[in-house]
């Protein structure tokens, strides 16, 4: 065999192993389709299944597209990162709206999601980007002291306990539910865990200025 056909040869080769190096590694939304859609097949109404396995979809393309955005603006890829937090706030009043906070340990996206009804039998998703904290006015002489983000801090601890607890002593019938998602990579594949906290309300505390 002449140097260059070995050359040839040798090229092929490593193109053909990286090729299925790569190929092997899994996205987060191709997972994440995967594990939701695995979970509904195991709801026994056909009908109930079949409509949640539709919105998990819509909800994949959600999340593509705003993925995709955050990285036009970023260059911050949240479909290649090793370990995402995904927490859904949905009201009592609706579970297929909710407030979604996306974490990566470090870049954060977070925004309401819900529909748009002006035409009752054709809904359209609409994405509505909101601050991770929102601002809220207080009375004068006192500061917001907001529990949102300690529940992000629960999350990233895994202190699914406290999380469980939260809404132990809470008297209302307001509070929303929470779904927690964690996506973290071993080796190249992308294992899950989840957390469905009794319904919990985030309340603004307000502490007097010093």
């Amino acid at each position: 065999m002449s140097s260059s056909t070995m050359k040839r040869y040798f090229i092929i080769t490593l193109l053909m192993t990286l090729s299925v190096f790569f190929g092997n590694s899994q996205s987060f939304l191709n997972s994440y389709k995967k594990y939701k859609l695995e979970n509904a097949e195991k709801i026994v109404n056909l009908n109930n299944r079949k409509k949640i396995k539709r919105f998990i979809k819509s909800h994949i393309l959600e999340l593509d597209t705003i993925f995709k955005a955050y990285k036009a603006k970023t260059n911050f890829d949240f479909n290649t990162a090793d370990t995402i937090y995904l927490i859904y706030d949905a009201p009592l009043q609706s579970l297929f709206t909710s407030d979604i906070i996306i974490w990566s340990g470090k870049d954060t996206i977070s925004y309401e999601q819900g529909f748009d009804v002006s035409s009752p039998f054709n809904p359209k998703r609409r994405t509505t980007y909101a601050p991770f904290v929102r601002k809220v006015e207080a009375p004068k002489g006192f500061i917001v002291v907001t529990e949102r983000d300690s529940v992000v801090r629960l999350v990233s601890k895994k202190d699914f306990n406290t999380l469980n607890h939260i809404g132990d002593n809470q008297k209302n019938v307001d509070g929303g539910y929470y779904c927690i998602f964690i996506a973290y990579k071993i080796g190249r594949v992308y294992k899950f865990e989840a957390n469905f906290p009794k319904k919990f309300v985030i309340r603004d505390i307000y502490r007097r200025e010093n």
